[in-house]
């Protein structure tokens, strides 16, 4: 039997708000799509950094093209769109490619 996901993908919009809502830890919400270069580029890297930082992160996955409801909800301008909450507020924020080093820092820094 293998290791749950890392990053849970978001199947129906109530489900983001259900995480959000129950969720201890912060809250990483990843906007892609699969047409998105450097969003496939930065998912395995995601991954990692969910598995890394599980006990302090949850992370989401919200494709745009299914949810565009979400993204618009969100005010998703581009892909990647990476949102970082803590006890559901919006506390940081990064929209277009960013580098797996740039997520490190904001994980350890967003309070």
């Amino acid at each position: 039997m293998g290791a749950a996901p890392a990053i849970r993908e978001i199947a129906a919009s109530w489900e983001l708000d259900d995480v959000i809502r129950t969720e201890t830890r912060g809250v990483v919400v990843d906007f892609w799509g699969t047409w998105c270069r450097p969003c496939r580029v930065l998912r395995p890297h995601l991954d990692r950094l969910a598995r890394d930082h599980s006990d302090g992160w949850r992370f989401v996955a919200v494709h745009v093209d299914k949810h565009p409801d979400l993204a618009d909800e969100w005010s998703v301008m581009a892909t990647p769109t990476l949102i970082y909450l803590r006890a559901g507020e919006e506390r940081h924020r990064t929209a277009g490619a960013v580098t797996p080093s740039m997520v490190e820092e904001a994980l350890n820094s967003v309070t």
